[in-house]
């Protein structure tokens, strides 16, 4: 005999109540006391005050439960959390029995991007109240996909392609019919007036052949037209908002490098500390990490009220710049050397002359440490991390003379390029001109430089130029000439640049390589745990403010699992029902 269940049709005299069906641990009841213990009144949730005319609203607070536990189970969609509401038990008691819409539940969720990240805040100043929140951090950056096939991201070298290969097959059908046999002067027309050309006077280019289709011929044309109408204007656009790439669904999301394949992704700098929280993040849509230590560093140190916080990275972070804006902020950058060997970073700031006070070196104030860094003296917050400061002269070439004048038209820069085998750069339209001719178009911008690439033109050159794996070249502000390492007779007939001497502070940091152990367990969670255990590896909302308030519920969720695990499930709903006891005497 197997177990049976009773019978549905039944009628209990006691019958058990929906609490009795909640576990007592139940993730469920932290939620629950969380969201009340929040006072609502602070934030200003849309489409939430109630009016004395139609339907009442959903209270915010109910909505925002529904998403915090929705996530944690991997529940994420709308329409899924709507059945989720009406079909899970502990979602039922959680929301008392509501059943919001799915427009109401999108609607949410859309917009209040800003609010749901302060929730997520409000629950981390939680932890630091329990004692369970660190100053040591780890840095790492998620890339997570965009709602944005590859097929609609387009960068600049892509267009171009794309616009070459339309022109190559314009030009098979213009040779089908002896257009520049029969066309005189049609140098003077550009692509498309050709197509018009040739489209109003059809019959004489077919001699009214019979055996030639040309209502096929003419459809096709038109065809390629359309196409080449359309990629130089996402071609302009690009060019006009000075960017190297554009997304046609999620506007603000860029392809980059993910798990080894190219996606349109967004790139989340995620700061975990050393009990495994997430205490920040910041959404991003560039694909290196490179000099983001500081920006959400002095943000999570603001918002936490930490005197000092250190940030453990990887050697992705390896930015020189950064890392002494880091320490000018009261922020300790760990690092990853490059060299396992390597226990110490060689830095340099400007100088400043300042008179330095005792109270100045004592202090915390990211002010003052900037100041004692700058006039060379150690402030007492890095005597154990700082050695053998001191000032020095440091030469700096003030300009570059390979300038070319503003004046000389893309053509001739081309011809120049491919004469004097270097590469030339046309400021005005921001392209480059390798010795074969090719096109590069703008990849990145640094402090020093900004770097062109073409991809596509170095994976077919006959004539490779550059042994770099990259193949790339940088040109620094007012540069147009760059010279490669091969080209012996330019570089005879090169002119001196200026060069002028200033005062920089030079100074040893020293890394805690006991720390840099710790980074792997720490970043470990919002690659490992996150991305897959949570289903966390693509967002569904368009658009970094969307985006971050969706990762702002991923990261609160896993945030409560974990405090359920680590503090207790009894001991957080107390504190919770004590702060929510008090917001109510002060209301």
């Amino acid at each position: 005999m197997y177990k049976i269940g009773f019978d549905r049709n039944q009628l209990a005299l006691f019958p058990t109540s929906l609490d009795d069906m909640i576990d007592k641990d139940s993730i469920v009841r932290v939620i629950d006391a969380f969201v009340d213990s929040i006072n609502f009144a602070n934030f200003n949730f849309k489409y939430s005050q109630p009016n004395s005319k139609g339907n009442r609203p959903f209270d915010p607070k109910d909505l925002t439960k529904l998403y915090l536990f929705g996530y944690n189970k991997k529940v994420r969609s709308s329409r899924s959390l709507m059945y989720f509401a009406k079909t899970n038990i502990e979602c039922i008691w959680l929301l008392k029995g509501l059943t919001p819409d799915h427009r109401t539940i999108s609607d949410f969720r859309k917009d209040n991007a800003n609010n749901l990240k302060s929730i997520f805040y409000e629950f981390n100043l939680s932890l630091k109240e329990l004692g369970s929140l660190s100053n040591i951090e780890s840095q790492d950056g998620v890339k997570i996909i965009a709602v944005n096939s590859k097929e609609k991201n387009f960068t600049l070298n892509k267009v171009d392609d794309r616009i070459n290969r339309i022109k190559k097959h314009i030009d098979d059908y213009l040779n089908m019919v002896n257009f520049y046999d029969i066309m005189e002067n049609y140098e003077n027309l550009n692509d498309a007036d050709k197509v018009k050309k040739l489209i109003e006077n059809i019959d004489e280019f077919v001699n009214n052949d019979p055996s030639f289709d040309k209502e096929q011929y003419v459809a096709e044309l038109k065809n390629y037209i359309n196409k080449l109408d359309h990629y130089q204007n996402i071609q302009n656009t690009i060019t006009k908002n000075g960017d190297t790439q554009i997304s046609l669904t999620d506007k603000e999301a860029k392809l980059m490098k993910n798990n080894g394949k190219f996606n349109v992704c967004y790139n989340n700098q995620v700061l975990v500390d050393e009990n495994h929280f997430v205490t920040d993040f910041s959404v991003t849509d560039k694909p290196a990490d490179l000099g983001s230590i500081t920006d959400i560093s002095t943000n999570a140190k603001k918002i936490y009220d930490f005197e000092t916080l250190t940030n453990i990275t990887d050697k992705g972070y390896n930015k020189r710049e950064d890392m002494v804006s880091a320490l000018e902020n009261g922020i300790i950058p760990e690092v990853t050397p490059s060299k396992k060997q390597d226990d110490s970073y060689s830095l340099e700031t400007i100088y400043e002359e300042n008179e330095i006070t005792d109270d100045m070196i004592n202090s915390l104030k990211s002010d003052d440490i900037q100041k004692c860094l700058r006039a060379g003296v150690v402030p007492n917050i890095y005597k154990d991390k700082i050695d053998n400061i001191e000032i020095k002269e440091k030469t700096i070439v003030e300009n570059d003379n390979t300038i070319i004048d503003d004046n000389v038209s893309e053509q001739e820069l081309r011809d120049k390029a491919i004469n004097d085998h270097c590469f030339t750069r046309h400021i005005k339209s921001n392209i480059v001109f390798c010795p074969m001719g090719e096109t590069l178009r703008k990849k990145s911008v640094n402090k020093s430089a900004t770097r062109y690439c073409n991809k596509l033109a170095c994976k077919n050159c006959k004539n490779p130029c550059c042994n770099s794996k990259y193949k790339t070249v940088d040109f620094k502000k007012g540069q147009s000439i760059v010279i490669p390492k091969n080209n012996n007779t330019l570089k005879m007939t090169r002119k001196k640049s200026k060069k002028k001497k200033i005062k920089v502070v030079c100074f040893e940091f020293k890394i805690d390589k006991d720390l840099i152990k710790k980074r792997m367990s720490l970043s470990e969670l919002p690659h490992a745990m996150l991305k897959r255990c949570r289903d966390a590896s693509y967002v569904l909302l368009k658009g970094k403010k969307k985006v971050t308030g969706e990762c702002a519920i991923y990261y609160c969720a896993e945030n409560i699992l974990h405090a359920k695990n680590l503090i207790g499930v009894d001991k957080l709903i107390e504190y919770f029902n004590n702060k929510k006891d008090n917001i109510l005497k002060i209301a």
